[in-house]
């Protein structure tokens, strides 16, 4: 999902609370491809939405740690 799309959606709803929602499952079970449609599904309907993959949270601050 791009910058644009979700800056996009964050403009149009100045009031909405959130939640989260846990994806759990094996390696290569289709967490992160359910995650990111589901992303994208969810800004598509105006709401804002972020996807934190363990790729996407692996390349910032903790970029040095391990899967253990």
């Amino acid at each position: 999902l791009t910058r644009d799309k979700r800056a996009a959606a964050l403009g149009q709803r100045g009031a909405f609370r959130g939640s989260t929602v846990w994806l759990t499952g094996l390696s290569g079970a289709g967490k992160s491809t359910i995650g990111f449609a589901l992303e994208e599904y969810i800004v598509s309907k105006g709401l804002p939405a972020y996807c934190l993959d363990g790729d996407n949270i692996r390349c910032g601050l903790n970029k040095n740690l391990g899967f253990s």
